[in-house]
């Protein structure tokens, strides 16, 4: 199979996947709308600071599955090392690698809005939050793959000089 059908595929695979996740979280996204909306009267500072981290967490989401689409067009058409491809990259990365600190950090405080202030707080926010580990090493090895990247325009760029 040809490179430019691989990676046809591997956009097709990754748009129906999206529709996918979409489609099956309607359900959630819906009944977590309906909760907002009932709790819409209630201002307290906590569904503020939620509201803000949620607002943040789905920004950053959303710019890394944009990020993630330009960066396959830019390959599809032929453009692979270039800075425009690495920028992108790297801010995928960073943007995973600081996601899943906001979600704990969001779940933390759905975990200390619904307990009874105790001794241990801290330890139990800790030991009860889930931390998405998955999204922090899928953040860190784009982030390694940018580096790959970025050194291979620089060995490029000195190669060009050199001829």
């Amino acid at each position: 199979m040809k490179t430019i059908n691989q990676i046809r595929l591997i956009k097709l695979g990754y748009i129906t996947t999206l529709v996918a996740v979409v489609l099956f979280s309607l359900n959630d996204a819906s009944r977590g709308f309906a909760d907002g909306y009932q709790d819409a009267g209630s201002t307290s500072v906590f569904g503020v600071v939620k509201g803000l981290f949620i607002l943040l967490i789905c920004f950053l989401s959303s710019r890394v599955f944009v990020y993630l689409y330009r960066f396959i067009n830019s390959v599809e058409v032929g453009n692979v090392f270039t800075e425009e491809n690495s920028k992108l990259l790297n801010r995928i990365g960073w943007y995973c690698t600081i996601m899943p600190f906001l979600v704990f950090v969001f779940n933390g405080l759905e975990y200390l809005q619904q307990s009874s202030i105790h001794k241990d707080l801290l330890f139990d926010i800790v030991k009860n939050v889930d931390f998405q580990i998955w999204l922090l090493i899928f953040g860190l090895t784009i982030l390694t793959i940018a580096f790959v990247f970025k050194k291979g325009i620089e060995l490029k760029q000195e190669n060009d000089l050199t001829i």
